[in-house]
């Protein structure tokens, strides 16, 4: 009992198992210097902090400031999500991804009748400037680095509201830290990326976008945009060089149309940041950490003609892959994080989120995300990997693999590059096509035993002995009644003249193409709410969902 029956197990036979990456690339029995007949130290390595940034964006790297450790909070309401956040902080934690729920991440209010039955259930809800200022309530935002996980046209809202609460708050924009997630393909493919061109037309979306980066560039120059969303990319089942290739290439062509609006390519993506996954292939996830730092920083400096050496740098932050947690015996999805972060950590990250074990069965509970916070203090303070940067630097293996993957990464982006960019590549279907293939091509593997998945294809016990595992409850219903009664006793107290100038503001300053984050400032200052300016901007692009 336990341990499985011998078909259960992974085959130990030398001629039966898988000698290559998880993305395909071989994987010999020993390397030697023979293996890095392409690697130049000078050109290809160099400093940690210097260009090409192989070994990392800094040069003291851990030794001098070791990682924001971010956790995912958002449930229920502001105020609820405020005391798990507060929680946290008071444990160690000391940055934060605020996840929104699905009515707030489409631009509906909470008692929107599309919201019915999911307010505050996979994230919080933030409906009035008033809900992110009590999100903030304790902290501010010069002090404590929140991450919005968000994505326009819902992102140009909330950065709003977060200027908004650092001006109420007497704290200078310029002195406001944390990340504005800002990729207008959040979710890239399937039902998310079509639900989300329902709601709002996609040329719209990409407008924000630019807008979004020109303000921060121009008001709130500490204050990170994420250009990139690559880890719910991966999420989706694509491999380590898909994951490359697809991240850079967009990020790319965001950096191209920032060109055409007229922003300086040696000044906007100084705060330019990506949200990665770390997956379970070890090695192979370092090496593409270092892989992607490098292709960025050549491609910022030859294609882009960047002169500024700190527009070479690619600064991302990480959270373990949440696809590879399990249902089944859960606790080992502590290892898997522990593992993940690891390699994020070698990879030479700036931010590290790890997923709670319970992930699999619902949102995390306080024990299992003091666990998760637990395991980045153990790698931080007590192995011993932050005493040095870049420990692994000149491994046969590791700068083997670390160019391989740079030129397959570089490969695939030529070949979305010859579709005409990722948003071309997106709209053509050609996108999706790529992750259906993955996805099919991955569950094949696990279905065969070709890629074991401890728990579920080997090593598995009987459903009787799966301990039962506490779980965070949601209260749909409770959270819909409580914000829809919020929400009618604040539009209650209103001026109802400034707020419909407001809003008629909105639709002018859309048709004479200004940026709209200031139009948005002022509308939320006049109690407007997410929902209504979603509205506004709709009607201002002649668009209708209803």
């Amino acid at each position: 009992m336990g341990v499985g029956t011998p078909q259960q197990q992974v085959p130990r036979d030398k001629e039966t198992r898988k000698f290559e990456t998880n993305s395909g690339i071989e994987i010999r029995e020993t390397y030697t210097d023979g293996d890095l007949s392409d690697f130049d130290p000078a050109t290809d390595l160099g400093q940690p902090g210097e260009f090409p940034f192989t070994r990392g964006p800094y040069a003291g790297m851990y030794r001098e400031r070791i990682w924001t450790r971010r956790f995912q909070v958002g449930f229920g309401s502001p105020q609820e999500s405020n005391q798990r956040i507060k929680y946290l902080y008071e444990n160690g934690a000391n940055g934060f991804v605020i996840t929104i729920d699905l009515p707030t991440s489409y631009g509906f209010d909470s008692d929107d009748p599309l919201a019915a039955g999911e307010v505050g259930v996979t994230g919080v809800t933030i409906s009035t400037l008033e809900d992110m200022e009590n999100l903030y309530d304790g902290f501010g935002p010069d002090s404590v680095s929140y991450a919005l996980s968000i994505r326009p046209p819902v992102s140009s809202v909330t950065l709003a509201m977060l200027a908004c609460v650092a001006e109420k708050k007497g704290i200078p924009l310029a002195q406001v830290i944390g990340t504005q997630q800002n990729d207008p393909f959040y979710q890239m493919s399937g039902g998310p990326l079509q639900t989300i061109t329902q709601f709002f037309p996609l040329d719209g979306t990409l407008r924000l976008c630019i807008d979004n980066i020109e303000f921060i560039c121009n008001n709130m120059p500490r204050l990170n945009w994420m250009v990139t969303n690559g880890y719910n990319l991966r999420e989706t089942g694509v491999n380590a060089i898909e994951d490359g290739a697809f991240t850079l290439g967009h990020a790319f062509d965001i950096f191209r149309m920032a060109q055409q609006r007229g922003l300086d390519v040696n000044r906007f993506p100084l705060r330019a940041s990506f949200f990665l996954s770390s997956s379970i292939d070890f090695f192979e996830e370092i090496a593409k950490f270092r892989a992607m730092r490098r292709l960025y920083a050549r491609t910022m400096k030859e294609e882009f003609g960047a002169s500024e050496p700190n527009c070479w740098r690619m600064r991302f932050s990480v959270q373990t892959a949440g696809n590879t947690l399990t249902t089944q015996q859960p606790e080992v999805n502590i290892v898997r994080a522990t593992i993940e972060s690891l390699a994020a950590v070698f990879g030479g990250t700036q931010s590290l989120h790890l997923c709670s074990y319970d992930e699999g069965h619902g949102l995390p509970t306080e024990e299992s995300s003091r666990i998760a916070l637990r395991t980045q203090q153990v790698v931080a303070y007590e192995s011993g990997v932050t005493k040095t940067v870049d420990p692994l630097a000149g491994s046969y293996y590791v700068e083997s693999l670390t160019t391989r993957l740079e030129h397959a990464i570089r490969d695939k982006i030529a070949e979305i590059d010859a579709l005409g960019g990722m948003s071309r590549a997106i709209k053509s279907g050609w996108l999706e096509e790529q992750i259906n293939a993955a996805r099919f091509r991955n569950q094949g593997e696990i279905d065969s035993g070709r890629r074991p998945l401890v728990g579920v294809n080997c090593f598995t016990i009987p459903p009787e002995e799966e301990k039962p595992i506490k779980v965070h409850k949601t209260k749909a219903d409770e959270w819909g009644k409580r914000r829809a009664e919020y929400l009618r006793k604040y539009r209650a107290d209103r001026d109802r003249q400034r707020w419909n100038d407001a809003l008629s503001q909105l639709e002018s300053a859309w048709n004479n193409n200004e940026n709209m984050v200031p139009v948005i400032m002022h509308a939320l200052k006049n109690k407007a709410t997410m929902g209504e300016i979603h509205e506004a901007l709709r009607r201002a692009q002649n668009w209708s969902f209803r």
